[in-house]
């Protein structure tokens, strides 16, 4: 892949032939949830003892209450990833965070405040489908 291609992108590709990436603040919200998601430890963090209610409870009420306790992304993202144990894994990830905290954070902000479930849905779809194309490439290798 070429080097201008973001983690968020390539994880977008996965599910744009039935719902293309949103732009504009929609956007912007849409890839930092994804980059929450993708940097869970879920294998010795606390969130992963509670899978069972990540994406209905867990993931939307700390998006949500996130949004009244900041004034910008940057303090929207500490405390979320903060709360969540949430952080880039690869110099590719913090590159794309550092950009997208650089847009202008009341209209994101409004978008993760107001549009939570529609968004952590279309980032479950997203994870789904990576999750599911990971798992073809490793059973056509083997």
């Amino acid at each position: 892949m070429k080097q201008d291609v973001t983690p968020t992108t390539r994880w977008l590709a996965t599910t744009a032939d039935f719902m293309p990436a949103l732009d504009g603040p929609a956007g912007v919200a849409e890839r930092l949830l994804l980059l929450v998601h993708y940097g869970i430890d879920w294998s010795g963090g606390w969130v992963s003892r509670y899978r069972p209610t990540y994406w209905e409870s867990l993931l939307p009420d700390r998006v949500i209450c996130a949004t009244y306790r900041s004034a910008n992304l940057r303090r929207w993202w500490r405390d979320v990833a903060d709360d969540l144990g949430s952080q880039p894994r690869t110099a590719a990830e913090r590159a794309e965070l550092e950009q997208l905290l650089r847009a202008e954070s009341l209209p994101v902000l409004e978008v993760l405040r107001f549009e939570t479930e529609a968004l952590l849905l279309r980032t479950r779809i997203v994870a789904d489908t990576v999750r599911q194309t990971r798992a073809t490439r490793t059973e056509e290798v083997a």
